[in-house]
């Protein structure tokens, strides 16, 4: 195993900082990103720990999957304790569990997964944990053993679909290859001042095996994001490098380069006719090495990504919301035959109360070569 000299910048820069005291001083709070940052001040005997559940059941079926277009109920588990030691840092453990079977159609490998989608068997399996603390003024660290590629980056790229998303296809900003959501243990850092935010970040999805980290038959995805965060609209650029573990040169849809350009713009509700919000992104993607010959049954090569999402809220009742997403499937490629398949999904969350919703949802996802998936689900939530 050898470690590969392109990424070692990484480790370098975060073996820099993480000696150094983790009470230094004040974060200028600028995240705009993870909502739980809000209980990082929770009270004034240290250390604190607030515990957060959320529990969501699916009930609904498909069309369009052979012997598999039966209505099944399915459900996912969240438990969240976020400790503060200090006041300014926190720590996260999130416990999860679900039965998306993962080749079901609403399933992690299914041709229409559900951003909410996770397979546990019925089993508790700890899901994420890692540690956030501020260095100085306008920095941000976060480390640890299991985390998610967008738990590390300063900035959501979008407002679209919030906590109310249907496809998982419609929930990466539209730049699907560079906002991945990759899985593993990593570590990052934030840069805030002012309107500007900047993040690099690392994830290694086989930092736990004898791959390791930032080797070269290790999976590790870096990414950077530089955005511009104002009251009413948000302008997000971001780069992702993956190697996926390839060792040898040949083409992987895992070893890739990727770019994303994302906006955001807030109407509050100045208009009935107008969304509260409406999010765009767009993403392109290019093959460390395409495969050959170029043919349309080869689809490792340069592609692009794009989706729109509209949000408005207090529809036809206050605290209910309504939304429309529409964008790629996959991701497109210029090939004679190739019909650039898309995905769409509309919502309307029914707020109960301050801790229970309903949302009905239908939606449609085409794939090149395969017959189109439409399906019709309702999606409770608890939240507690």
């Amino acid at each position: 195993m050898k470690l590969s000299t392109q990424k070692l910048f990484a480790p370098a820069l975060v073996g820099t900082i993480m000696p150094l005291a983790i009470h230094a001083g004040g974060m200028n709070h600028h995240d705009h990103h993870m909502h739980d940052d809000s209980h990082m001040n929770m009270n004034d005997s240290f250390p604190s720990t607030m515990f957060m559940g959320k529990s969501t059941f699916v009930l609904g079926g498909v069309d369009g999957v052979t012997g598999r277009e039966a209505v099944t109920f399915n459900y996912d588990l969240k438990l969240m304790g976020m400790t503060s030691f200090t006041g300014e840092d926190m720590l996260m453990t999130a416990i999860r569990a679900g039965n998306f079977n993962m080749m079901a159609p609403f399933g992690m490998m299914g041709a229409s997964r559900l951003d909410t989608a996770f397979n546990s068997t019925d089993n508790l399996e700890v899901h994420k944990l890692f540690y956030k603390f501020p260095l100085g003024d306008n920095f941000k660290v976060t480390f640890g053993p299991k985390l998610r590629q967008d738990d590390l980056l300063g900035v959501k790229p979008t407002s679209y679909p919030g906590d109310d998303g249907i496809l998982f296809v419609l929930n990466q900003a539209g730049a699907n290859d560079t906002y991945s959501k990759k899985m593993g243990a990593g570590a990052g850092v934030t840069y805030s001042k002012d309107n500007l935010i900047a993040s690099t970040v690392l994830v290694s999805e086989n930092a736990s095996s004898t791959n390791g980290i930032l080797t070269n038959e290790g999976s590790d995805i870096i990414t950077t994001q530089l955005a511009w965060v104002d009251d009413s609209y948000t302008l997000a650029f971001a780069y992702t490098y993956s190697d996926g573990g390839n060792t040898d040169n040949s083409a992987d849809a895992n070893d890739y380069s990727s770019y994303g350009i994302n906006g955001t713009y807030n109407f509050f509700n100045q208009s009935d006719a107008l969304p509260s919000s409406i999010s765009a992104g767009f993403g392109w993607k290019n093959p460390d090495n395409d495969d050959n010959p170029d043919t349309a049954a080869n689809s490792v090569e340069d592609g692009n990504t794009w989706t729109i999402g509209m949000f408005w809220n207090d529809v036809i009742q206050e605290g209910n919301n309504l939304g429309f997403a529409i964008g790629t499937a996959e991701t497109h490629r210029d090939d004679d035959g190739y019909d650039n398949p898309l995905a769409w999904e509309t919502f309307y969350q029914m707020q109960i109360n301050d801790s229970i919703s309903i949302t009905p949802s239908i939606f449609s996802v085409q794939k090149d070569g395969a017959d189109d998936v439409t399906g019709v689900l309702v999606k409770t939530s608890f939240k507690f």
